[in-house]
Protein backbone atom coordinates (compact mmCIF):
# COMPACT_ATOMS: atom_id res chain seq x y z
CA UNK A 1 0.00 0.00 0.00
CA UNK A 2 1.11 3.56 -0.73
CA UNK A 3 1.26 6.24 1.95
CA UNK A 4 0.97 9.83 0.68
CA UNK A 5 2.21 12.68 2.89
CA UNK A 6 2.16 16.08 1.24
CA UNK A 7 4.25 15.49 -1.90
CA UNK A 8 5.99 12.40 -0.52
CA UNK A 9 5.13 8.77 -1.10
CA UNK A 10 6.13 5.74 1.00
CA UNK A 11 5.41 2.11 0.29
CA UNK A 12 4.54 -0.44 3.00
CA UNK A 13 3.52 -4.05 2.61
CA UNK A 14 -0.03 -4.96 3.63
CA UNK A 15 0.93 -6.53 6.91
CA UNK A 16 -0.59 -5.72 10.35
CA UNK A 17 2.84 -6.06 11.94
CA UNK A 18 4.05 -2.85 10.24
CA UNK A 19 1.39 -0.57 11.82
CA UNK A 20 3.72 0.85 14.47
CA UNK A 21 6.46 1.42 11.89
CA UNK A 22 3.96 3.08 9.57
CA UNK A 23 2.83 5.63 12.17
CA UNK A 24 6.40 6.24 13.29
CA UNK A 25 7.28 7.12 9.70
CA UNK A 26 4.26 9.42 9.41
CA UNK A 27 5.17 11.22 12.64
CA UNK A 28 8.78 11.57 11.49
CA UNK A 29 7.75 13.26 8.24
CA UNK A 30 5.27 15.57 9.99
CA UNK A 31 7.82 16.65 12.61
CA UNK A 32 10.39 17.30 9.90
CA UNK A 33 8.02 19.67 8.08
CA UNK A 34 6.58 21.12 11.32
CA UNK A 35 3.06 19.90 10.52
CA UNK A 36 0.19 18.65 12.69
CA UNK A 37 -1.67 15.41 11.97
CA UNK A 38 -5.35 15.94 11.11
CA UNK A 39 -6.85 12.72 9.71
CA UNK A 40 -6.47 9.95 7.13
CA UNK A 41 -8.15 9.22 3.83
CA UNK A 42 -7.92 5.48 3.22
CA UNK A 43 -9.00 4.45 -0.27
CA UNK A 44 -11.28 7.54 -0.39
CA UNK A 45 -12.77 6.77 3.06
CA UNK A 46 -12.23 9.66 5.51
CA UNK A 47 -11.10 8.38 8.93
CA UNK A 48 -10.89 10.67 11.97
CA UNK A 49 -10.17 8.17 14.77
CA UNK A 50 -9.30 4.56 15.60
CA UNK A 51 -6.83 4.64 12.71
CA UNK A 52 -4.83 1.58 13.68
CA UNK A 53 -7.96 -0.57 14.16
CA UNK A 54 -9.35 0.48 10.80
CA UNK A 55 -6.08 -0.28 9.03
CA UNK A 56 -5.70 -3.67 10.73
CA UNK A 57 -9.28 -4.66 9.89
CA UNK A 58 -8.82 -3.70 6.23
CA UNK A 59 -5.11 -4.37 5.85
CA UNK A 60 -5.40 -6.87 3.01
CA UNK A 61 -7.39 -4.57 0.70
CA UNK A 62 -5.89 -1.14 1.38
CA UNK A 63 -4.18 0.46 -1.62
CA UNK A 64 -3.68 4.07 -0.64
CA UNK A 65 -3.47 6.00 2.63
CA UNK A 66 -3.43 9.77 2.35
CA UNK A 67 -2.20 11.63 5.43
CA UNK A 68 -3.95 14.97 5.87
CA UNK A 69 -1.71 17.39 7.71
CA UNK A 70 -2.14 21.04 8.64
CA UNK A 71 0.10 23.76 10.00
CA UNK A 72 0.03 24.69 13.67
CA UNK A 73 -1.72 27.96 12.80
CA UNK A 74 -4.37 26.13 10.80
CA UNK A 75 -4.93 23.72 13.68
CA UNK A 76 -5.39 26.60 16.14
CA UNK A 77 -7.79 28.43 13.82
CA UNK A 78 -9.86 25.28 13.28
CA UNK A 79 -10.07 24.82 17.04
CA UNK A 80 -11.23 28.42 17.49
CA UNK A 81 -13.89 28.01 14.78
CA UNK A 82 -15.18 24.87 16.50
CA UNK A 83 -15.32 26.70 19.85
CA UNK A 84 -17.18 29.60 18.24
CA UNK A 85 -19.76 27.31 16.61
CA UNK A 86 -20.26 25.34 19.82
CA UNK A 87 -20.68 28.55 21.86
CA UNK A 88 -23.29 29.99 19.48
CA UNK A 89 -25.29 26.76 19.55
CA UNK A 90 -24.90 26.49 23.34
CA UNK A 91 -26.51 29.90 23.94
CA UNK A 92 -29.74 28.83 22.22
CA UNK A 93 -29.84 25.48 24.01
CA UNK A 94 -29.03 26.98 27.44
CA UNK A 95 -31.85 29.51 27.11
CA UNK A 96 -34.33 26.69 26.51
CA UNK A 97 -32.82 24.52 29.27
CA UNK A 98 -33.02 27.36 31.81
CA UNK A 99 -36.72 27.89 31.05
CA UNK A 100 -37.33 24.18 31.60
CA UNK A 101 -35.67 24.35 35.03
CA UNK A 102 -38.08 27.15 35.97
CA UNK A 103 -40.97 24.88 34.98
CA UNK A 104 -40.53 21.14 35.47
CA UNK A 105 -37.20 19.69 34.26
CA UNK A 106 -37.51 16.24 32.73
CA UNK A 107 -34.90 13.63 31.86
CA UNK A 108 -33.95 15.46 28.65
CA UNK A 109 -33.43 18.71 30.59
CA UNK A 110 -30.97 17.04 32.95
CA UNK A 111 -29.27 15.41 29.97
CA UNK A 112 -28.81 18.85 28.36
CA UNK A 113 -27.20 20.08 31.57
CA UNK A 114 -24.79 17.12 31.57
CA UNK A 115 -23.93 17.90 27.94
CA UNK A 116 -23.24 21.50 28.96
CA UNK A 117 -20.78 20.39 31.64
CA UNK A 118 -19.00 18.22 29.06
CA UNK A 119 -18.99 21.05 26.51
CA UNK A 120 -17.42 23.45 28.97
CA UNK A 121 -14.76 20.86 29.78
CA UNK A 122 -14.02 20.58 26.06
CA UNK A 123 -13.75 24.38 25.77
CA UNK A 124 -11.30 24.49 28.68
CA UNK A 125 -9.29 21.57 27.28
CA UNK A 126 -8.99 23.07 23.78
CA UNK A 127 -7.90 26.41 25.30
CA UNK A 128 -5.30 24.65 27.48
CA UNK A 129 -3.92 22.77 24.47
CA UNK A 130 -3.48 25.99 22.49
CA UNK A 131 -1.99 27.80 25.46
CA UNK A 132 0.55 24.99 25.98
CA UNK A 133 2.06 25.61 22.53
CA UNK A 134 5.43 27.25 23.04
CA UNK A 135 4.89 29.67 20.15
CA UNK A 136 1.19 30.28 20.87
CA UNK A 137 1.81 34.04 20.75
CA UNK A 138 2.83 33.55 17.10
CA UNK A 139 0.03 31.24 15.95
CA UNK A 140 -2.85 33.09 17.63
CA UNK A 141 -3.92 36.01 15.43
CA UNK A 142 -4.16 38.58 18.25
CA UNK A 143 -2.58 37.69 21.58
CA UNK A 144 -4.33 40.50 23.49
CA UNK A 145 -7.77 39.28 22.39
CA UNK A 146 -6.66 35.71 23.12
CA UNK A 147 -5.84 36.70 26.71
CA UNK A 148 -9.27 38.34 27.00
CA UNK A 149 -10.79 35.06 25.80
CA UNK A 150 -8.81 33.14 28.43
CA UNK A 151 -10.17 35.48 31.12
CA UNK A 152 -13.74 34.79 30.00
CA UNK A 153 -13.30 31.01 29.96
CA UNK A 154 -11.62 31.08 33.39
CA UNK A 155 -14.88 32.42 34.87
CA UNK A 156 -16.38 28.96 34.37
CA UNK A 157 -14.19 27.51 37.15
CA UNK A 158 -16.03 29.07 40.09
CA UNK A 159 -19.45 29.08 38.43
CA UNK A 160 -19.36 25.35 37.62
CA UNK A 161 -18.58 24.59 41.28
CA UNK A 162 -21.64 26.60 42.35
CA UNK A 163 -23.78 25.04 39.64
CA UNK A 164 -22.79 21.55 40.73
CA UNK A 165 -23.87 22.41 44.30
CA UNK A 166 -27.20 23.66 42.98
CA UNK A 167 -27.63 20.36 41.13
CA UNK A 168 -26.81 18.35 44.28
CA UNK A 169 -29.36 20.40 46.25
CA UNK A 170 -31.90 20.05 43.42
CA UNK A 171 -32.39 23.83 43.49
CA UNK A 172 -33.97 24.10 40.05
CA UNK A 173 -34.68 27.85 40.26
CA UNK A 174 -31.04 28.58 41.15
CA UNK A 175 -29.90 26.35 38.27
CA UNK A 176 -32.13 28.31 35.87
CA UNK A 177 -30.86 31.63 37.24
CA UNK A 178 -27.21 30.61 36.89
CA UNK A 179 -27.71 29.35 33.35
CA UNK A 180 -29.43 32.57 32.25
CA UNK A 181 -27.50 35.20 34.17
CA UNK A 182 -24.02 33.70 34.57
CA UNK A 183 -23.35 30.96 32.01
CA UNK A 184 -24.93 32.61 28.96
CA UNK A 185 -23.11 35.96 29.42
CA UNK A 186 -19.79 34.09 29.44
CA UNK A 187 -20.65 32.31 26.20
CA UNK A 188 -21.76 35.60 24.63
CA UNK A 189 -18.46 37.26 25.58
CA UNK A 190 -16.56 34.20 24.28
CA UNK A 191 -18.33 34.42 20.91
CA UNK A 192 -17.40 38.09 20.66
CA UNK A 193 -13.69 37.34 21.33
CA UNK A 194 -13.65 34.28 19.06
CA UNK A 195 -15.21 36.21 16.17
CA UNK A 196 -12.47 38.84 16.51
CA UNK A 197 -9.73 36.20 16.60
CA UNK A 198 -11.11 34.39 13.56
CA UNK A 199 -11.58 37.66 11.66
CA UNK A 200 -7.99 38.69 12.45
CA UNK A 201 -6.76 35.29 11.23
CA UNK A 202 -8.62 35.68 7.92
CA UNK A 203 -7.15 39.18 7.45
CA UNK A 204 -3.64 37.82 8.04
CA UNK A 205 -4.17 35.07 5.46
CA UNK A 206 -5.40 37.61 2.90
CA UNK A 207 -2.42 39.87 3.48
Amino acid sequence: MNIHIQNKEIWFENNPEIIEQLFNSINKYLQKDDLQFSHLIIDEEVIYDNFDNYIIENIESINKIEVIAITLTEMVNESLKSAEQYSKNAITIINKTAEEFYQKPDENTWSQLTDLFEGIQWIIQSLTEINSIESSYEVVSDYEIWNDYIQEVSKFNSIIFELENAVLNKDNVLIGDMLLHEIIPIFEAMVEKLELLISEAVDKDVN
